[in-house]
């Protein structure tokens, strides 16, 4: 059954604001309504989030997001393992691409968070390695229907970045554009940047007005109770 909710509220609004789907958008994420309810569940979701993402969007953005703080590796690849214990252990954000329907077992204790001697030792393999609170697992597969076993599902939140058709539709316009008038397409995309800059900026000064308006507030109390 849907949760019940107060009329005209949206949830979505609760969790983000206008100049975080801003920033995000300047990041490169698709600027339609189902990227941003996306973007916004990984970065809230207190499970590690999985990605289901063939066309690549949704990586391509939390690549942007994380910058060179983020830590990118493959199950695949040699050593992997090592980079996995770095990254728990400095509290670094951790991607890993391209997986398939079945997770090397050896990661259901990172997957499960099953943290040992006082939730401060995560033990992978037959190591026990320090767990740093800020450490974050993203997880990324490009299969567009992939079927992962119910504890795989009950460990993670599963989040759907496959292109919708409004967005295939912006971004096939946006193509048209750029092959026909790249003029237009290249002030379209500064004009773009330009107002989420501007909506970024505008919450800041938001935030900075009411924090100066509730110490102004605090100071005045104080005063007058000791008059």
């Amino acid at each position: 059954p849907p949760i019940p909710t107060t009329e005209g509220t949206d949830p979505f609004a609760m969790i983000c604001d206008d100049a975080q789907i801003a920033e995000w958008n300047n990041q490169g994420l698709p600027s339609d309504r189902m990227s941003a309810e996306n973007a916004a569940i990984l970065v809230q979701s207190q499970r590690y989030p999985l990605m289901i993402d063939p066309q690549l969007q949704g990586i391509k953005w939390v690549k942007a997001k994380y910058g060179a703080d983020l830590v990118v590796l493959r199950l695949t690849q040699r050593g992997y393992l090592d980079l996995v214990e770095r990254a728990v252990t400095n509290g670094s954000p951790l991607l890993i691409e391209n997986i398939g329907e079945n997770v090397d077992a050896v990661l259901n204790p990172l997957l499960g968070r099953m943290l040992i001697k006082k939730g401060r030792i995560l033990k992978i393999g037959d190591r026990e390695i320090d767990f740093n609170p800020n450490f974050r697992l993203i997880l990324h597969t490009k299969l567009a229907n992939p079927h992962y076993k119910p504890e795989m599902q009950a460990q993670t939140t599963l989040i759907n970045f496959t292109v919708t058709r409004d967005g295939l539709e912006d971004q096939l316009l946006a193509e048209v554009v750029k092959v026909e008038r790249p003029d237009l397409e290249s002030m379209r995309n500064r004009l773009n940047q330009q107002q989420n800059h501007f909506k970024i900026t505008l919450k800041l000064l938001e935030d900075d007005l009411l924090a100066r308006l509730s110490s102004a507030a605090f100071t005045v109390v104080f005063n007058n109770a000791h008059d």
